[in-house]
């Protein structure tokens, strides 16, 4: 098994762009036509998800933006779940060529091709074998590179159901790139347009100091991407297998009795699952079909990891009585999002440790939550000796 630190010389990044929106139109086709909108649940309120066939619109964008810019478009609430086994069926297909797969945000996922003791030799002929393990009615996009994010620039400029390679002229690739496909916040992408900076070559022309100041972290990585700069290493991902059950409403449930019984039923069958034996769950997804109305679908995390069905039952009980329904339920699927080994309740002698387990835990719920790492930092010393207030200490990572 490769370390954490692992930097491969060559990656090809797998890029299916539009993923959920390909994916509700390959479960509803008479989609495939009409302008919709997905949203999701975000930080500060619903956002936008994805999109097809809408001008102006961009992923993160909030809701009231979007309605602002968008006539005569459906509207469809994100079933997560769903995207997320599609896209974990695409993982499949590439576990199949290679075991060095990295999952990044929906949609992509990179390929280590060449390292220091392997080489899968043709580099044409591997990527083509890459591309032809993905759907082509998903259009996907496989590009090479000696670095991520190098690979996945040249994947998202390039012409979908092909292959393609970083050229060798990296500043003149990037130059002319917007700054919209930095993996940087809504917000600062808005601030660096206002700022007059549009595309990665005007960004890589502004001292890195002065990004740093005005963006902080965000700021720093900005710079060095769009200065060509990856320092992300290689991370492989663990296949997941997701214990998932449904059942149908002989008519539509909207009274909690019968939505609690169903729920009930699903638990009693995903604990008998061999994918959640000796585990502990970590969150839940539900979702269900509403008569007359778009797909509804609920994401529940729970504080600390659970092992019995009756203090599941119990929290997602909860979680529909404070809740409203929003409409008859015509059906229930339950997906298992995230698990945790089982393990003893016995706390640590030293109070150190035991406080750093229990932070470790809220930091993971709370990257549960968020979806994304949180943004949590801690006091460093740097200079404690200097005359200058700000040399003396730093804001670094939190990394328990």
């Amino acid at each position: 098994m490769c370390s954490y630190y692992w930097y491969p010389s060559k990656i090809a990044c797998v890029l299916v762009t539009h993923l959920p929106a390909k994916a509700e139109i390959r479960r509803n086709p008479h989609l495939r036509k009409k302008p919709f909108i997905i949203l999701t649940q975000g930080r500060q309120g619903k956002e936008v998800l994805d999109f097809a066939k809408v001008k102006g619109i961009m992923a993160g964008m909030p809701v009231q933006q979007a309605i602002s810019r968008a006539t005569d478009t459906t509207f469809i609430e994100a079933d997560e779940a769903y995207y997320e086994k599609v896209f974990d069926k695409m993982i499949g297909g590439l576990l199949n060529f290679s075991p060095f797969i990295e999952k990044s945000e929906r949609g992509c996922a990179y390929v280590a091709m060449k390292g220091s003791d392997w080489d899968y030799g043709n580099d044409d002929d591997a990527m083509s074998a890459i591309l032809d393990t993905i759907p082509h009615e998903f259009n996907p996009r496989v590009s090479l590179g000696n670095s991520k994010f190098l690979s996945y620039i040249s994947a998202i400029t390039s012409t979908g159901g092909q292959v393609h390679k970083v050229p060798d002229d990296i500043k003149g690739f990037l130059r002319k790139i917007p700054i919209n496909v930095l993996p940087i916040s809504w917000s600062n992408r808005t601030r660096l347009h206002s700022l007059g900076l549009h595309t990665l070559g005007q960004l890589s022309e502004i001292p890195i100091g002065a990004m740093q100041a005005q963006f902080g972290v965000e700021g720093k990585l900005a710079w060095q991407l769009a200065s060509g700069i990856d320092r992300s290493p290689f991370v492989p991902s663990k296949n997941r297998n997701l214990a998932s059950d449904s059942i149908t409403f002989p008519v539509p449930a909207t009274s909690l009795v019968p939505i609690l019984s169903a729920v009930e039923l699903l638990l009693d069958r995903i604990f008998r699952s061999p994918f959640t034996r000796g585990k502990e769950l970590r969150s839940v997804h539900i979702q269900s079909n509403i008569e007359d109305r778009a797909p509804w679908s609920k994401k529940i995390v729970f504080r600390t990891p659970l092992r019995n069905k009756e203090t599941v039952l119990i929290t997602i009980r909860h979680s529909f009585e404070s809740n409203d329904i929003p409409g008859p339920l015509e059906d229930l699927r339950m997906t298992v999002w995230e698990t945790a080994h089982a393990s003893g309740l016995q706390s640590s002698f030293l109070t150190h440790s035991r406080r750093s387990y229990q932070l470790q835990n809220a930091l993971r719920q709370l990257e549960l939550r968020l979806r994304i790492k949180p943004p949590i930092y801690r006091i460093k010393e740097m200079e404690p000796w200097s005359r200058i207030p700000e040399r003396r200490q730093s804001l670094v990572e939190y990394a328990p």
